[in-house]
């Protein structure tokens, strides 16, 4: 083969592997980087009917995220959203269990107040998509629906926002949004409802812990120490998860075992606390993350769900029950639809394309650039790409500090870490083409 040939050929492989880095990246760039779009598992939050004849909950499908129900014992399981444009999840029954309400998710992550009948049908929106909903529960007489809302724009500057959560209430047949507060909390999730229904409790997170908050409707006041928890157990413990019983003689919460204080990653387990006699019972010890417990009505149990990966993404969770007595704990098997595979060839094409094959595409691309400049240049030129790859490296952290400090934190960081991703392949390459040169001599 001649020296042209030789060349034309090398530029035809460089041209080659120069497109994959760009056609990958762009699409590293550009396309959806959701753990979730092919994940098939069941949601994060459940609700139990009134008369413990149904559980909700939200299950995925590839991706797709709607509402369903089942019996207690598994079977029975009916789909009642259907939705392939949002996500349905945090479902709550009222009073009757009639009624289900629950949030959809939009793709700009923005999340609409619906309400649906048990049985999937006269579905209602109740809020535009000027207002993001983080929470909601029904009144004592199912008219009536309290929520977490915050203004859509103010969610989507995140940290930067003035802005905080705040207690709104809508009238189902009527439609008119109430404020009911003017707190603007950083946080603000986990709702319930008193017995007697004249008083919203809900947690925040104060700096140091998960607190429990509650709001009178009568008095329309927020009191920042719930008067049924006392201070002492308020100083001492973190209520993540908080739902109160439906006599309201107890409350139910996750919080960091003890056991797990001093490592890396915290460990969830399910506590209770007797609002009687002021005791807090740990009731599980798996040793993973407890999310969601939710009481039954008729019969001493609780309902939970364990993230069994925790803490990867996409979570994938088992439906559990303990019996307060006997602290027996039981798997609830669903009869749940499998994955259809619709999605597999994206899937492929997805697990295929990410940092590490940006990494080894860049690489490989400096690389052979530098073997070019070897053969077809002068051999002293052979260190030029790296050199150049050390230099978009500096570069780009100096545009890292610039983005922390001028516009956005998070943009900084990961641009700092790309500037750390370069650094490091440009040292792979010098130490390839340090090898490289003695070889060939």
């Amino acid at each position: 083969m001649t020296f042209l040939r030789r060349k034309k050929l090398f530029l035809i492989i460089i041209g080659i592997v120069f497109l994959c880095f760009a056609l990958a990246l762009l699409y590293t760039i550009f396309s959806d980087n959701d753990n979730y779009k092919y994940f098939t598992g069941l949601g994060s939050t459940i609700s139990i009917a009134p008369d413990d004849s149904q559980i909700a909950f939200s299950y995925y499908i590839d991706g797709e995220e709607s509402i369903y129900t089942a019996s207690p014992n598994g079977t029975d399981v009916r789909q009642i959203t259907d939705d392939s444009n949002t996500r349905d999840h945090n479902p709550s029954y009222s009073s009757d269990g009639s009624k289900i309400v629950y949030m959809s998710e939009n793709n700009n992550g923005i999340q609409t107040l619906q309400v649906i009948n048990q049985d999937g049908s006269d579905k209602k929106q109740l809020t535009n998509r000027d207002m993001h909903v983080r929470d909601a529960i029904f009144s004592n007489d199912g008219e009536t629906i309290f929520f977490i809302g915050i203004e859509a724009e103010e969610y989507n500057k995140g940290e930067q926002s003035r802005e905080g959560f705040d207690l709104y209430s809508t009238q189902i047949d009527e439609g008119t949004i109430s404020k009911l507060t003017d707190a603007d909390h950083f946080s603000m999730d986990d709702l319930s409802l008193s017995p007697d229904g004249q008083t919203i409790y809900y947690s925040e997170f104060d700096g140091k812990g998960d607190r429990i908050y509650s709001y009178s409707l009568e008095k329309e006041n927020i009191t920042k120490q719930a008067p049924i928890i006392p201070k002492e157990i308020v100083e001492e413990q973190s209520f993540h998860s908080p739902q109160l019983s439906p006599d309201g003689e107890h409350l139910a919460f996750t919080d960091v075992a003890n056991e797990a204080e001093g490592n890396s990653l915290f460990e969830y387990e399910l506590f209770l606390l007797d609002l009687t006699a002021y005791d807090v019972e740990k009731l599980t010890s798996l040793e993973n993350s407890i999310e969601s417990p939710v009481f039954f009505h008729s019969e001493d149990k609780i309902a939970f769900l364990e993230y069994t990966n925790w803490a990867q993404d996409p979570a994938e969770y088992q439906l559990m029950t303990i019996d307060l007595t006997s602290h027996n704990i039981k798997k609830m098997e669903l009869d749940l639809p499998a994955s259809t595979n619709e999605k597999l060839l994206m899937r492929l094409i997805d697990q295929s394309i990410n940092s590490f094959t940006l990494a080894i595409l860049y690489m490989l691309l400096v690389g052979l650039l530098s073997v070019f400049c070897h053969y077809y240049y002068y051999p002293r030129k052979t260190y030029l790409p790296s050199i150049v790859s050390f230099s978009i490296a500096v570069l780009t952290f100096i545009a890292s500090i610039l983005v922390a400090m001028m516009m956005n934190a998070w943009y900084g960081i990961a641009l700092g870490m790309l500037a750390a991703g370069i650094f490091g392949c440009s040292v792979v390459v010098v130490l390839f083409v340090f090898i490289f040169k003695r070889l060939v001599r």
